[in-house]
């Protein structure tokens, strides 16, 4: 086989340090200081210190508990899918440093931070550069499926009364709406009539001449390959959904995973003196939630921060407290998980060896 030269290990991989994570922290905290800034003369400083001195700090015990309880839901699920259809079994500890580590990229680099790292660990395990990208997706869409679908029954309460009378009307109608659609279009794109020739991956053609039309045509592959991956994808999305009794731990730990991070911004609501009902918390959650997805810098510090409070206004909380819920929440959700990601970045090498161990066993054991 040879010996791979430095760095092959992390080839891949965002580019990931304690040097370079510390200084998008600080980037971040800049960033949020200045929406604190901002939002903070809007909603009266005076207020602010108000609400910050009726704080319960008691809250701050449960809102840890819940980020925590919802990771381990995560490990469990993206162990269990990434077994699906004859993946590598990955052990419990190899996908929690995966984890961490890729939250540790969605810090330095963005959302897709994270993906890449799921890639990067799926293509060592053994999968193919196809197949890697395919898994990685289908993680991503079950895990956006589970929250779609408690934010869809929670707006279908809302519009019957159950529980709503603190969302916004549009907030509960768009999650009935978007999500049968998505759900529609998934199935009508995964069904097994279709899917295989949607997911055929066109053949490369090198791009010999710089003219327009090669260039347009070469960028026309692209989509294609990307669209292609994107349904071959859902070849694990459909199976875990059609048989929720055989794939019911990577469902279950995907609810885990929201509801525990729920718990979070409940706590948080609790703490400086708030208080939301189920279907409107659920609601809050998701639509601020959406955010979180877009390739914002620096993990949307300061962004997401003001997506949150703008959505706790629109059900009721005051400015100033929606502001301090929401950094609170911000600070336990994605700032405290950065300690296991830096204490972890040192394994990285060790990570690479473990995958690459089990992409020698072919059929690896748990």
């Amino acid at each position: 086989m040879g010996v791979k030269p430095p760095g092959t290990a992390e080839r891949g991989l965002p580019r990931l340090s304690a040097g370079r994570l510390l200084l998008t922290v600080a980037a971040g905290i800049a960033l949020v200081a200045g929406v604190v800034g901002v939002i903070g003369q809007v909603a009266d400083f005076s207020r602010l210190r108000d609400a910050l001195s009726e704080m319960e700090p008691a809250w701050f015990a449960p809102a840890v508990v819940g980020k925590f309880g919802g990771y381990a839901g995560y490990v469990l699920a993206y162990r269990s899918v990434a077994a699906m259809n004859g993946g590598p079994r990955l052990d419990l500890w190899i996908v929690t440093r995966i984890v961490a580590i890729g939250f540790g990229a969605v810090v330095a680099a963005s959302a897709p931070g994270g993906l890449a790292v799921d890639w990067w660990a799926l293509h060592r395990a053994g999968c193919t550069v196809h197949d890697a990208l395919r898994r990685v997706l289908g993680l991503n869409t079950l895990q956006w499926a589970a929250l779609g679908a408690f934010a869809a029954l929670a707006g279908l309460a809302a519009v019957i009364g159950i529980g709503g009378s603190e969302v916004p009307l549009g907030m509960d109608l768009g999650w009935l709406v978007v999500v049968p659609l998505c759900v529609a279009g998934g199935l009508w794109a995964s069904s097994p009539a279709r899917i295989e020739r949607l997911s055929d991956v066109p053949p490369a053609r090198p791009l010999e001449r710089l003219t327009p039309g090669a260039i347009a045509r070469w960028g026309w592959r692209g989509l294609r390959v990307a669209l292609a991956d994107a349904i071959g994808g859902l070849a694990y999305v459909r199976p875990a959904l059609r048989n929720p009794v055989r794939h019911r731990t990577g469902l279950l730990g995907y609810s885990l995973y929201w509801a525990g991070d729920m718990l979070t911004l409940y706590a948080c609501l609790r703490a400086f003196g708030a208080d939301l009902g189920l279907v409107a918390l659920v609601l809050t959650y998701a639509t601020a939630y959406v955010a979180t997805a877009l390739p914002l810098p620096v993990g949307g510090a300061g962004g997401v921060d003001a997506a949150f409070t703008l959505t706790l206004t629109a059900v009721g909380i005051p400015l100033a407290p929606a502001l301090l819920i929401a950094v609170t929440y911000r600070g336990v959700s994605f700032w405290l998980p950065i300690i296991p990601a830096l204490a972890l970045l040192p394994t990285v090498r060790r990570l690479a060896r473990d995958l690459r161990d089990i992409a020698g066993q072919g059929a690896p054991a748990t």
